[in-house]
């Protein structure tokens, strides 16, 4: 079984070490299991920093696209349309895959060959890699998630490669595109499965994209949600308005 790990990669000389080697430790302890990982790194001709960690690691990385690109969404859908896994996510340039939990999903997988998308928790943690609280994960459902809390688990989580076929690429929005095609993937019928541990380790600071572009997220997510359905009076709806206005009086 083949897995295919894309990463966007945009000026993070910060992090994107430490994200290199958790991929290729992952890759080597999986390749010692019979199973293959696929990196897959496409840059948006980042700074000189990041090409010269990029050149370290080039020996590990099964496909390198340095081009420019549209945003993240669009490096992704990059990744995708040459991905050559059973299944396949992304990761971001901050975060980690869990290894412990990788290999309990791989598992998971083999013994049940339908599941169209796959996801765990999230273990939270700061600059400098030290863990902070865990998100444990909830059934996902379209009700849900567009009427009343759109919280997703993407980092970690894998796509099977036949069933996103069928449905398409991301579409071009600067933050929400993980919100809206699992939504797209609920619409369209996908087998979901829930992972009761962590898959991922997700970086959160002041400065990443989560962490400073807050209204833009609740913005898309309320355009996103109406798409699909959302009720005129849903709690979503309200109280993402309520944040907006919170936001504007209190910026952060």
């Amino acid at each position: 079984m083949r897995f295919s790990i894309i990463i966007p990669s945009f000026n993070q000389d910060k992090y994107i070490r430490s994200t290199l080697e958790n991929v290729v430790a992952l890759k080597q302890e999986a390749h010692a299991k019979n199973t293959l990982i696929e990196i897959i790194l496409i840059d948006n001709e980042s700074n000189e920093s990041v090409r010269r960690i990029i050149e370290e690691f080039k020996p590990h990385i099964d496909y390198l696209d340095i081009s420019k690109d549209k945003g993240q969404y669009d490096a992704i859908n990059k990744g995708i349309s040459v991905s050559q896994g059973d299944y396949w996510t992304w990761l971001n340039t901050d975060d980690h895959i869990d290894i412990p939990g990788f290999f309990k999903l791989l598992e998971i997988v083999k013994l049940n060959p339908d599941i169209d998308y796959i996801y765990g928790g999230i273990q939270y943690m700061n600059e400098s890699g030290e863990m902070l609280n865990y998100v444990k994960p909830e059934i996902l459902s379209l009700d849900t998630l567009v009427n009343k809390t759109p919280g997703i688990y993407q980092p970690g989580s894998f796509f099977k490669k036949k069933f996103t076929n069928k449905i398409g690429l991301l579409k071009p929005y600067r933050c929400c595109f993980d919100y809206e095609y699992i939504l797209r993937c609920l619409k369209n019928g996908a087998m979901f499965h829930c992972c009761d541990f962590s898959l991922a380790r997700f970086r959160f600071y002041s400065d990443s994209k989560t962490g400073s572009l807050i209204p833009v997220f609740i913005r898309e997510q309320l355009s996103i949600s109406a798409d699909y359905g959302r009720r005129p009076f849903s709690f979503l709806g309200w109280f993402s308005r309520l944040r907006l206005i919170k936001h504007k009086l209190f910026p952060r």
